[in-house]
């Protein structure tokens, strides 16, 4: 297969377009174009997003660069030019179509002519092709739906789709993995459970399957995820009073998963959590509290080291204003009380050895959409209590405490760089030049998906586009022109076009935008990508690693800089 040049997005993905159209062919080569690159693992790459009829290939700035990444791609293209695909797996998935199971069934039998059983027999008698999973982890996009049974999504998506629904959406159909939204009609639904994140491999279906659809009369409920966590050991053991707005257990997330339909996810602004982590003497990427608006009130069961960062909140240990940007030690006893944020939208708390909670998927990280990771896949619940890893030892010492101004300068801000998004050329010029140079609100509505935003609109161009691959940090603009903003559990694959994308350095302050918050948008270079992550990364090394003798961690009390 001769090897499609590979074109940057951001500065920290590429795309392939290895098509045009959604066929069988055009999938044969992405399919091909994916494995080839999962098998060769070149240094940097961290998700392969496979989808209709491109590749998109997310990658760490700070590993590599476009240019030596699009050659080593373009080879390893070449060399398994001739390798044969291996065949894909035959699936049979029962559904119980319609009634309770499927709810629009009656009204996609009306739209297409057809009587309720006419349609099930079509839908049931195909053989569908996994083009990809993308969307939320494992859902699957089927290629092959009859003509006659394309039906039009709904006007309002539900604010819930059960588990297991088998859907038609224009002319597309699918299964929902997950209890999510979602605005295609629900004819059916299964009892297998298409994702999840203990089982090996944690998705029932991958890209390459055939699958047919096999009517039954009755369905089993599926199975709901657990809703306690299990019994954990550690160090640190902290009681939750009070759990806060939304706050959930967060590392650096889980890469290489995009191909499942699993986002990285992880701390929506990372760069703070890193931060917090090395001024408590972990590694960076050990787990911590992710608060939202408004923080939590712990009590301490044991002595513990904690440093608060992020986003400004009022922090007051037993009645004393806690320092932030610095370890602190804690005693067994004390009560940690946070308030409403000040400025920003997540403050992160580090604790030394970390949260010990059971990784899924190599994570700690919470998703919530899919319920799973963290704490059963949820946020912190009153009354129970978190565990701390392994604490480090006492010998650790560190360079000194963030300093506070430099620091909140560094992660807030009301102008996040961009760089030309991968659909930038099917939008009208005015498009781009409205996005950098009007104001925009965040809307209330946002969340870690994606930060929606308000502002004169933006005409979304004409051009019809296939589902796919997404980066983290891409400006979509759905129809209404209003664009958003992908954050750290987007999803991996999307159909609205991308008009441009936040480069890596300004991905933690995307993350940072709060509610009613204005924020502007300006270009920059690649060149100027490369150096502003270059100052981010020096500004966050000189937190961490050995100091004098001497310095270790201080037992502050009270004194917040402001």
């Amino acid at each position: 297969m001769p090897g499609p040049p590979a074109r940057p997005s951001s500065d920290h993905s590429l795309r392939l377009e290895l098509g045009t159209s959604l066929d069988r062919a055009t999938h044969e080569r992405v399919r091909r174009a994916f494995l080839t690159l999962r098998e060769a693992a070149l240094p940097g790459v961290t998700n392969l997003h496979p989808a209709y009829a491109t590749l998109l290939v997310s990658f760490d700035p700070r590993q590599t660069t476009a240019g030596p990444l699009a050659a080593g791609i373009e080879t390893a293209l070449h060399r398994a030019a001739d390798a044969p695909l291996p065949p894909g797996r035959k699936v049979d998935i029962p559904v119980c179509y319609g009634g309770e199971a499927g709810p629009d069934l009656a009204e996609v039998a009306a739209h297409c002519g057809l009587t309720l059983a006419e349609v099930v027999r079509r839908h049931s008698g195909t053989d569908y092709l996994v083009h990809f999973l993308g969307f939320s982890p494992g859902f699957p996009y089927l290629g092959g739906l009859p003509p006659e049974l394309g039906t039009p999504r709904l006007d309002t998506p539900r604010p819930r789709v059960p588990a297991g629904s088998v859907a038609i959406g224009g002319a597309q159909t699918g299964v929902y993995p997950h209890a999510t939204p979602g605005g295609w009609r629900l004819i059916g639904r299964t009892p297998l459970r298409l994702f999840d994140g203990h089982r090996r491999p944690p998705a029932w279906l991958e890209l390459g399957d055939h699958v047919h659809f096999v009517p039954v009369d009755t369905i089993h409920q599926v199975p709901a995820d657990p809703t306690s966590p299990p019994v954990l050991s550690g160090d640190a053991v902290i009681e939750v009073l009070r759990p806060g707005l939304l706050t959930t257990v967060q590392d650096l997330g889980r890469p290489g998963l995009a191909h499942l339909g699993v986002a990285t996810g992880g701390a929506a602004d990372a760069v703070s959590l890193r931060i917090g982590n090395l001024l408590v003497g972990n590694s960076e990427a050990a787990a911590g509290l992710e608060m939202t608006l408004v923080g939590s009130t712990l009590r301490f069961l044991t002595p513990a080291v904690v440093a608060l960062a992020g986003a400004s909140m009022a922090a007051r240990l037993d009645g004393q204003t806690l320092l932030t940007w610095q370890p602190v030690v804690v005693q067994a006893g004390q009560v940690l009380e946070i308030g409403p944020t000040r400025q920003g939208a997540r403050a992160y708390l580090a604790f030394r050895g970390g949260i010990k909670v059971p990784p899924v998927l190599g994570s700690a990280a919470t998703h919530l959409a899919a319920g799973f990771g963290g704490l059963a896949g949820r946020a912190l619940r009153a009354g129970e209590t978190l565990a701390g890893g392994q604490a480090m030892p006492q010998t650790r010492r560190w360079r000194g405490a963030a300093d506070p101004a430099s620091t909140r300068a560094l992660l807030a801000g009301d102008v996040i760089r961009i760089t030309p998004g991968v659909h930038a050329r099917v939008f009208p010029e005015e498009a781009f030049d409205a996005l950098t140079t009007a104001s925009w609100d965040v809307n209330p509505r946002s969340d870690r998906t994606g930060v929606r935003l308000r502002g004169p609109g933006l005409a979304p161009g004409t051009a019809t586009l296939l589902t796919e691959g997404v980066p983290t940090g891409a400006i979509q603009v759905p129809p209404d022109g209003q664009p958003i903003a992908m954050l750290a559990d987007h999803p991996t694959t999307g159909g609205y076009p991308q008009l441009a994308c936040v480069i890596a350095a300004d991905l933690h302050r995307l993350g940072q935008l709060a509610p009613g918050q204005t924020v502007r948008f300006a270009l920059v270079t690649e060149g100027d990508a490369a150096a502003a992550l270059a100052a981010l990364d020096r500004h966050v090394a000189t937190l961490g690693g050995a100091g004098p003798q001497g310095s270790d961690v201080a037992v502050l009390r009270g004194g917040a800089h402001e």
